[in-house]
């Protein structure tokens, strides 16, 4: 298949998704990478020397809408994959007639979509590059009891500042923390790596902590766009990265968790703050149960959820509808 893969404007993270999406791409397909900011003439001629089937971006919002019309002009499919979702379902669902195919990562926001009546939509959750996330031995500064890596959100500052008041393990945090986390700078128990971090560095944090933190993006944060409030079910895309290193996490309970691994068994959940207490307290002990468990998490991963699986299974979508 011939593939017009436009990128979605977006930096940090953006730029790696987009990077992994296309090395995938490229193994079966024939792939055109465009930059919208190349313009609506480099646009038309790429339609009209590569000629694509498909005409696929990550996000959407930020493609100017006169491109939207010339793809469809050239009767080009086009199919966005919606990573954002339900946090800013105001801007997706301003892209609905847009795209021939959606794909949102949230089953939340795919039974709105349906319920508005989509045709076309269908859940299809991020994943892990494993060439990036695998186990490895790291260096002593990558050592930790327990890690996060991610944005402070209200919901999270919470959840930290109660891991260091009840209890004295060694916590370190990646992201922009300090001015979060300030009555603690002096806590010889937090570790503070300011900043954002590329994903092998990511990595490198994972294996390095007995357990990984995984809390979710809030519903009601401010800087959300979802004026519906449509509650979002999906896992986050960390939990895939975790999984992959073979590093064990705790991971805020969420419905869509239990369709991709087996709770328990695969993966531990925590449903509030002092259940989380208690998991942290049993599974630092527990190291064979531990190393079992993330062990079975990262097969999992290997055998559904890598960016590989996702987008046979969007391009199978595509060709059999």
């Amino acid at each position: 298949m011939r593939i017009l893969f436009i990128t979605s404007g977006y930096k940090g993270i953006y730029d790696w998704f987009e990077s992994w999406i296309q090395d995938e791409l490229i193994k079966e397909h024939k792939v055109s990478f465009y930059y919208f900011s190349q313009g609506v003439k480099e646009l038309e001629s790429i339609l009209q020397t590569f000629k694509p089937e498909l005409a696929l971006t990550l996000v959407g919002y930020k493609i100017p809408k006169i491109m939207l019309e010339i793809l469809k002009q050239y009767e080009i499919k086009t199919s966005i994959w919606l990573t954002e979702d339900p946090y800013n379902m105001d801007r997706s669902i301003g892209l609905m007639k847009d795209f021939d195919y959606l794909f949102t990562i949230d089953t939340s926001a795919l039974e709105y979509y349906k319920k508005i009546g989509h045709k076309k939509a269908f859940h299809l959750p991020l994943a892990a590059n494993p060439d990036v996330f695998q186990p490895k031995k790291v260096a002593e500064e990558f050592k930790s009891d327990i890690c996060f890596v991610g944005y402070p959100y209200p919901d999270r500052i919470q959840l930290l500042e109660f891991i260091l008041q009840r209890t004295a393990y060694k916590v370190s945090v990646i992201g922009y923390w300090s001015r979060y986390l300030r009555s603690y700078w002096k806590n010889n128990n937090l570790i503070i790596n300011e900043g954002w971090a590329e994903p092998p560095t990511v990595a490198n944090y994972y294996n390095g902590a007995k357990i990984v933190l995984n809390s979710h993006r809030p519903l009601n944060l401010r800087q959300n766009k979802n004026k519906l409030g449509i509650a979002a079910k999906s896992i986050n895309n960390r939990t895939f990265d975790v999984a992959a290193c073979g590093a064990f996490q705790l991971i805020e309970f969420r419905e869509d968790l239990t369709k991709h691994f087996i709770e328990n068994e695969e993966m531990v959940a925590f449903r509030n703050i002092d259940d989380l207490i208690q998991k942290i307290h049993y599974y630092i002990k527990a190291d064979t149960k531990r190393k079992a468990i993330a062990n079975k998490a990262r097969n999992r991963v290997l055998k559904d959820h890598t960016f590989q699986h996702r987008i046979e299974e969007m391009l199978s979508i595509i060709r059999k509808s």
